[in-house]
């Protein structure tokens, strides 16, 4: 269950099914079923050592008493530590155990969470897994949506073809633009950073991704080559988290934990130059494990930014509502739906009710 920390947030819009309401819906039989999706890419996507043409990924769909929850399940090749196929057994295991009776779906406190998610797996589920789950059981319980935040955009491809995109920029310019880095040659990076910063007005900084493809010599070398005062900050400049404070205090340029974020266990502490954590949801695992991050960051007064591991429509609707409840006040990375041919849900979303998917895209799985 999300404890809500801004009261304020709920409104109208956005209402939480009230709790004496819920519990009496609780008591109805609860069924899942699985989704299979497989959504075209409009061009390659390269993540590291793969190229995707296309994003396969699973959809829980929770039916309590005629109220709906959605949850996307999509391992990201190269980032995620679990494959598809595992990921599915995983939710098949989740689908029986609950159209079985033998899964509480709102436990009352943490151990009682516990007890449910031992009463299926032999472990904790993987990363992905327990993303989708916890996403379809927060998902039965709002009333509502806020409105989508405003996204950072996300510059990535061909330098002549980023360009193009601002010199066409129409309407009023975000705080930040995210721009993806670290594929090309130490050169090619500096001339496309000072390019694009040159093509936009001095009030906007950006936010570099390097995937830790740098080095530390040559990520001091970008340093110093470009305005970082104009940088919001890099994340992951290296493969070692051990150099990134001494890459802040030899040039000032800050930088933000994205994959050190997304390793089991993992606990935040106070680094020299960090200005951000990013949370890839389907990366880090549960939401729970998501809302402890945030509180963690805030309490040392460290940026929270939510970001895509490129999920479909229904998965970027999940994160939107995430970083408009938890971070409103931040620009989430989650401009990555124009990559991809067609959306998954033909309609908008209302809450609690079925969402109509593009049958083109998808094909029923587990469902007792």
């Amino acid at each position: 269950m999300l404890i809500w920390k801004n009261v304020s947030q709920i409104s109208a819009v956005l209402a939480v099914i009230p709790d004496a309401v819920f519990h009496k819906n609780s008591m109805k039989e609860c069924k899942a079923d699985i989704l299979r999706y497989r959504l075209p890419l409009k061009r390659p996507l390269h993540l590291k050592q793969f190229n995707l043409n296309e994003r396969e990924g699973l959809i829980l769909r929770l039916n309590l008493g005629g109220r709906f929850g959605y949850g996307e399940i999509a391992p990201l090749p190269g980032f995620s530590c679990e494959s598809l196929f595992e990921a599915e057994t995983q939710l098949q295991e989740f689908c029986r155990a609950v159209n079985d009776g033998h899964f509480k779906p709102f436990p009352t406190d943490d151990s009682e969470r516990r007890a449910s998610y031992e009463t299926v797996f032999a472990s904790l589920p993987v990363p992905s897994v327990l993303f989708g789950i916890e996403s379809a059981l927060w998902w039965l319980r709002q009333g509502g949506w806020l409105s989508p935040p405003v996204m950072a955009p996300l510059l990535q491809g061909a330098t002549e073809h980023i360009l193009l995109r601002l010199e066409q920029w129409q309407g009023s310019w975000p705080k930040e633009f995210k721009l993806k880095i670290g594929r090309d040659s130490i050169e090619e990076d500096c001339v496309r950073i000072n390019k694009v910063l040159e093509a936009l007005p001095e009030s906007v900084s950006i936010k570099l991704d390097a995937n830790q493809q740098w080095t530390l010599g040559q990520a001091l070398s970008v340093a110093r080559s470009i305005d970082v005062n104009r940088i919001a900050f890099v994340e992951e400049p290296t493969a070692s988290v051990g150099d990134f404070s001494e890459l802040y205090e030899k040039t000032g340029l800050h930088f933000a934990l994205d994959e050190t974020v997304q390793q089991p266990g993992y606990l935040l502490q106070t680094m020299h130059g960090l200005a951000a954590i990013v949370i890839k949801p389907m990366l880090v695992g549960g939401l729970c494990r998501c809302q402890q991050l945030v509180t963690a960051a805030r309490a040392q007064g460290i940026r929270v930014i939510f970001s895509s591991s490129y999920e479909s429509s229904i998965g970027l609707h999940i994160l939107e509502q995430l970083s408009a409840q938890w971070t409103p006040e931040e620009l989430p990375g989650l401009d990555t739906s124009s990559a991809f041919v067609n959306r998954l849900a033909c309609e908008d979303i209302i809450a609690g009710h079925p969402v109509s998917i593009n049958p083109a895209f998808v094909s029923l799985g587990e469902k007792s």
